[in-house]
């Protein structure tokens, strides 16, 4: 159980991060490979739909809950909030030229189109994740407990979502990952429902990853942290 007297782990949002690096990369490397059948183009162009449902719910949590609650217990980092603040609205009309692409994509071949959104999402989404794990989290690991910061989780996360989400959710973070960070992710959750999230409601997942990355190149990209690149 997490003390009051721990620091923040953070770590899960460099995951987070490093699994929506990995997912547009692979993203543009199929796209520039081009030749997409009609199957994969209709799931990716869904994939990327739910990737950028998925980080805009991410911001909110951090729009909501986390920065709020940093900016309340150490007033002086209230411009570096400002910055990430900023980065944020920059980022979601690229984000939502993204969705909108990838809808069409999802009826007809618009695979330009989409790949000039992924790339335009790329050049300010990526510097604002570093932003954000380089500046900002050692600072949050500094500033709340874990216990605190796992009540931040639960409540603007966690407990938004069905187990179905959680799951499909869970399996694409940890998806190329390394054992000690799927230990991370999977440590997010008590035993009994973790057993099941892992073990019996990964299908959805699955089936999707074949589809979307099966016999390409794109297929071996692991999750990207920051030294790593596309």
């Amino acid at each position: 159980m997490a003390d009051m007297q721990d620091p923040a782990d953070t770590r899960i949002m460099g995951i987070v991060h490093s699994a929506l690096r990995r997912d547009l990369c692979r993203a543009r490397m199929v796209l520039e490979a081009g030749g997409l059948d009609p199957v994969r183009r209709r799931t990716l162009g869904a994939h990327l739909v739910w990737m950028m449902d998925f980080l805009h719910r991410h911001h909110t949590a951090e729009d909501t809950g986390l920065y709020p609650a940093v900016r309340e217990r150490n007033a002086a980092i209230g411009p570096l909030l400002d910055r990430m603040d900023g980065e944020h609205a920059a980022v979601h009309p690229a984000m939502d030229r993204l969705t909108a692409a990838a809808r069409v994509l999802e009826q007809r071949d618009e695979a330009a189109a989409v790949l000039a959104a992924v790339i335009g999402l790329e050049d300010v989404l990526l510097p604002h994740l570093e932003h954000e794990e380089r500046e900002l989290m050692p600072i949050v690991d500094r500033t709340l407990s874990d216990a605190e910061w796992q009540e931040l989780d639960r409540k603007h996360n966690l407990d938004t979502k069905s187990k179905r989400d959680l799951a499909f959710e869970g399996h694409w973070l940890i998806d190329g990952l390394d054992a000690e960070s799927i230990g991370v992710v999977t440590g997010l959750v008590p035993p009994v429902p973790r057993f099941v999230l892992v073990h019996l409601l990964g299908g959805p997942y699955r089936k999707r990853r074949r589809t979307l990355w099966a016999g390409t190149p794109a297929e071996s990209v692991p999750s990207l942290s920051l030294a790593p690149s596309c």
